[in-house]
C-alpha cells in the first residue's frame, strides 16, 4: 500500500531509532541513490564519464541516536559527471531523514557560461517503500516538484 510521505516521515520521527532499523533504511537509502545513479549514467551514455570513487556517510541525527558506529553506516557514492574532461554536474547526498521526504540528493550543474546551478532531488516515496519517486526541485520554487527523469537530465548539461 502507497504511504503518504509526509505522514509516514512525520511517524518516523515518533519512533526511538534502533540500529537495526536504522541500518535497514541506511541501505535501502544507498540502494535507491546507487539506483538512481545507474539510470542517470545509462541515460546519458558514453558521451559522458562517470566517477563514484567519492563517498559520503551520514552523520544524521538518527544514526547518532541509534548507536552505530561510523564503521557500521554504509557509503553513499557521490557522482560527478564530466564531458570531454570538463565537470558538468555532481550530485551529492544531502540527507535521508527530512520531512516530506525519503531522502534529498543536491545536484550542483556547471554550465559552460560559468558559474553553478543548485536542484534538488527529493525521492516523495515514502521510507522503505518499494519503488522511488525522484522528483526535481530548484530550491526557490520548491512547490513544483515533477517528476525526475534521467533521460532529460542532458537537456540540463547543455
Amino acid at each position: 500500500m502507497i504511504g503518504n510521505v509526509v505522514a509516514d516521515t512525520i511517524a518516523e520521527t515518533r519512533e526511538p531509532p534502533t540500529p537495526e532499523t536504522t541500518l535497514r533504511r541506511l541501505r535501502d537509502w544507498q540502494s535507491r541513490v546507487h539506483d538512481l545513479y545507474s539510470q542517470i549514467e545509462r541515460a546519458l551514455g558514453p558521451g559522458y564519464s562517470y566517477d563514484r570513487t567519492g563517498k559520503q556517510q551520514s552523520g544524521e541525527e538518527r544514526v547518532q541516536q541509534s548507536g552505530l558506529r561510523p564503521e557500521d553506516v554504509p557509503p553513499i557514492d557521490i557522482l560527478r559527471i564530466e564531458r570531454s574532461g570538463h565537470p558538468v554536474a555532481m550530485i551529492l547526498p544531502r540527507g535521508l531523514w527530512i520531512i516530506g521526504a525519503n531522502g534529498r540528493l543536491d545536484l550542483h550543474l556547471f554550465p559552460k557560461a560559468g558559474g553553478r546551478r543548485l536542484f534538488m532531488l527529493m525521492d516523495l516515496s515514502s521510507p522503505l517503500e518499494e519503488h522511488s519517486d525522484w522528483r526535481i526541485v530548484r530550491p526557490a520554487d520548491r512547490l513544483h516538484q515533477p517528476v525526475f527523469i534521467p533521460e532529460r537530465l542532458a537537456e540540463l548539461l547543455e
